[in-house]
């Protein structure tokens, strides 16, 4: 339960930032809340991410070379008992973090999914490809491909189809292909209930969900900012803000085709 955006530098207009990510996490009113973002060393690559304390690993995460990971539940219409029990579908990201590049990420993947029974999607950007994963069951499926206009993903209890084609029609309104839509609008976009639909709205809330936070990070040349809101967009929170210098060096790759 999330929506993920991400807009490229040709849809920010003039900007010191190469893309920035925003993420709204949708959870369960009864579930643990998220652990603040903190600094983390993978081997040897420096990180910031928040931890989820009910399943050890974290929905959204950025590294000192540039890549942004983010993981959505996927919420097919049919129940399947083949994807019950299994590694926390959050311990993904963790796993991958030491990669210094969209094709490392996805050479990691595999392995790390192979212990992970229920479906996922797991997002990774570098600015100027996007690497795009399904999986479940212990199988994944990832693709890589350029980000040439404003990105989309999101997921529901609710039920995917159920929730996607009113979040969908809305982005594309309000962040279409080809215009420079800035941050502003990027962030109004996370903050839009629907009338009538509150429990469809990317700001959602239902009796037994809602919004918990939603993260902001852009990525420079020189340094990584993340921002957190630790509350509902409707409740204007305070965010936690967080730099890192970008690591001598590096260079963002997203030539190479992932293989499947």
């Amino acid at each position: 339960m999330c929506t993920l955006t991400i807009l490229p530098r040709s849809s920010l207009g003039p900007s010191a930032v190469d893309f920035r990510v925003a993420f709204s996490r949708d959870e369960q009113r009864d579930r643990t809340p998220g652990t603040p973002p903190r600094f983390e060393d993978h081997e040897g690559t420096r990180s910031i991410l928040p931890r989820d304390p009910q399943g050890g690993g974290t929905w959204i995460a950025v590294t000192e070379h540039g890549l942004v990971f983010c993981l959505l539940n996927v919420n097919p219409r049919a129940h399947d008992p083949g994807h019950e029990g299994g590694l926390s579908r959050g311990r993904l990201i963790p796993g991958l973090l030491p990669a210094r590049s969209l094709a490392e990420a996805g050479s990691r993947l595999p392995a790390l999914a192979e212990a992970v029974r229920r479906p996922f999607r797991l997002v990774v950007s570098d600015g100027l490809g996007v690497l795009e994963a399904t999986g479940a069951a212990g199988g994944v499926t990832p693709a890589l491909g350029p980000l040439e206009a404003p990105f989309m993903r999101c997921s529901s209890g609710l039920g995917d189809h159920v929730v996607e084609p009113l979040r969908e029609e809305a982005f594309n309104r309000m962040l279409p292909a080809g215009a420079r839509v800035g941050a502003e609008a990027q962030d109004a976009y996370h903050r839009l209930r629907f009338e009538d639909r509150d429990d469809c709205s990317v700001d959602m809330s239902r009796a037994d969900a809602l919004t918990v936070s939603w993260t902001v990070i852009e990525v420079g040349e020189a340094e990584v900012r993340l921002s957190h809101h630790p509350a509902p967009p409707r409740e204007s929170p305070t965010p936690e803000s967080f730099r890192l210098p970008v690591a001598r060096g590096s260079r963002r790759r997203s030539a190479s085709v992932v293989d499947g």
